[in-house]
């Protein structure tokens, strides 16, 4: 019987040594940093059984080929990208047109809107007046009075004649509930999910997941922010309690380009190409320059981290820069720091309140990075703040979906317009400037903090490369 016993361990330890092998050796290949394949292979080796469950479910997924596909969806978008309107002279806009791979457009007019009741009251406005097309995208839509209320304008667009187009990054289980997603596709609406690599738990998947959130009317009118459809961002979610956030109001060529993005979205999801109505070019309604950038994790260049690496070095004297979350990859911090170095002025506003709290935690690790090269960080006080947001000089601006973490960067799709023009950077900065008034400057070393706050903030550190 000791003998047995001892042979089946043997044989328990071996295969437990191949399969965290196996598992080490595809971490090694698919993961998207070296930092991230590091972090899986030492849980893999420190608990085989464990770690090699979590990265076949969580981890290991079919990179390559999910690229290469992408790809396919993607390749209309830059080819039918149109030079119409392609501003003569582009140069403080050059690096991001050539992150997106798109011209800048000239002609464009931009609007704010902050907090959720004038997103929602000018998102439903818009497409309860939409004549022909309508396309809508988002990563979370909630069945409360928000979901509800957009359904239903999309419920009688759909039934007036207009063609709409929904696509919702829900996980199975946890998205809309059936009724409410057929009352939609009964009315006629087209409901489709994004989809991300294959993998073992197919569409359970916590990484590659369609972050972007925008509405295109008529390839008139597009929107875009940080919200996503819920009471929650109204500040009515008794957990998270008032929050801040911003979506902003678009007419003009780049229209077009957001248009074109939800088209390759759409191709990728279902199969059906837009592209025939995103690449109609609007009218000239403004003086602004724009390129619509879309970071995507099928890419080679890492577009989101770039974003944020253009704006610090775009900068001369001012970077403002508002995200919920601070977890940046290295060279992004790098890139920060450089331009405090350098003289500009680097403010970062994050919020005082946790929604998830490990990286609420993370964050704190790398306050002291950019504060011991005389950049500043800002927590705001009266809410959770949401919204992705930037200001660089008096010039440059940008409102979207991206957040200043390694997620963004790599893992998620993600959009956001990037705008040149003193006017729209003069609004930003408005904005920007009362939600400093209402922040609190953190003067503290992580080392000053008290004990269990520094423990838990180098600890949420070192999930950075997979938070």
């Amino acid at each position: 019987m000791t003998e047995f016993l001892t042979v089946s361990n043997a044989a328990i330890a071996v295969v437990l040594g191949l399969m965290a092998l196996v598992a080490s050796y595809r971490a090694l290949l698919t993961s998207r940093t070296p930092q991230g394949a590091t972090a899986w292979i030492l849980l893999i080796l420190l608990l085989p059984l464990v770690g090699s469950l979590m990265y076949l479910v969580f981890g290991h997924a079919n990179y390559k080929q999910f690229e290469r596909e992408r790809h396919k969806s993607d390749k209309d978008l830059f080819e039918m990208a149109s030079d119409e309107q392609v501003a003569e002279d582009p140069s403080r806009l050059t690096p991001f047109a050539r992150i997106a791979r798109l011209p800048v457009t000239d002609g464009n007019d931009m609007f704010l809107l902050i907090d959720g009741k004038a997103t929602y009251d000018a998102l439903l406005d818009a497409i309860r007046g939409a004549r022909t097309t309508l396309f809508v995208q988002f990563y979370t839509i909630k069945d409360d009075d928000i979901g509800r209320a957009l359904r239903d304008a999309l419920v009688e667009r759909a039934q007036a004649g207009v063609s709409v187009w929904l696509l919702h990054d829900e996980l199975p289980f946890f998205g809309l509930p059936r009724p409410f997603a057929r009352s939609l596709t009964d009315a006629g609406v087209r409901l489709a999910r994004p989809r991300g690599p294959k993998r073992l738990l197919g569409p359970f998947q916590f990484n590659y997941r369609n972050h972007r959130k925008l509405v295109v009317v008529d390839n008139e009118i597009a929107f875009t922010g940080g919200l996503n459809v819920s009471k929650t961002y109204l500040g009515r979610d008794p957990s998270i309690g008032p929050w801040r956030d911003t979506f902003a109001a678009f007419r003009g060529p780049v229209v077009s380009q957001l248009a074109l993005h939800f088209s390759s979205d759409w191709l990728w999801a279902d199969g059906e190409d837009l592209s025939h109505i995103a690449s109609s070019v609007p009218s000239p309604a403004g003086d602004l320059k724009a390129v619509a950038l879309a970071p995507s994790p099928a890419e080679e260049i890492a577009a989101g981290n770039l974003y944020f690496i253009a704006l610090a070095h775009a900068a001369q004297k001012r970077l403002w820069i508002s995200t919920p979350y601070f977890v940046p990859d290295r060279d992004v911090l790098t890139a920060l720091r450089f331009a405090a170095l350098r003289g500009v002025e680097v403010r970062l506003l994050v919020p005082g309140r946790a929604d998830h709290y490990i990286t609420y935690f993370a964050a704190m690790a790398y306050f002291d990075d950019l504060r011991s090269v005389g950049g500043e960080v800002w927590m705001y006080d009266p809410a959770f703040i949401h919204q992705k947001v930037a200001l660089v000089d008096d010039d440059l601006a940008s409102v979207g979906s991206i957040n200043l973490d390694i997620r963004s960067g790599l893992l998620n799709f993600e959009i956001t317009v990037v705008m040149a023009g003193t006017r729209a950077a003069s609004a930003v900065k408005d904005m920007l400037e009362t939600d400093f008034s209402n922040a609190t400057r953190v003067d503290l070393d992580l080392a000053d903090r008290p004990i269990v706050t520094g423990m838990l903030a180098r600890a949420a550190r070192l999930f950075a490369p997979v938070l």
